[in-house]
């Protein structure tokens, strides 16, 4: 089961622009613009290592949101994106 985590998060220098958040990235000289699901998908990475399913299920929750099809296909992309700019990485991990 594909699992994703957060890279070096505690290494991320994160400012709050009224629920928009600039994260910079020391590893690549980047600095990437978020909102407030954007950060807590990176946030949620950090405490575990997650699946797909699971971070929808928090992100709902906390969000107050139906977590249906289309949303599961929003943050799938934006995990891919994240792992594309070094935010996040995943890991196959078989079960027990």
């Amino acid at each position: 089961m594909n699992h994703w985590y957060s890279v070096l998060f505690s290494s991320l220098r994160i400012e709050n622009w009224d629920q928009e958040y600039t994260v910079f990235q020391p590893a690549s000289g980047k600095t990437h613009f978020l909102n407030a699901m954007g950060l807590q998908i990176l946030v949620l990475l950090d405490q575990a290592p997650l699946t797909l399913d699971t971070i929808c299920m928090k992100l709902a929750e906390s969000f107050s949101m139906q977590a249906n099809t289309h949303f599961r296909q929003q943050i799938a992309v934006t995990l891919q994106r994240y792992e594309a700019l070094g935010l996040i990485a995943r890991t196959w991990k078989t079960p027990l």
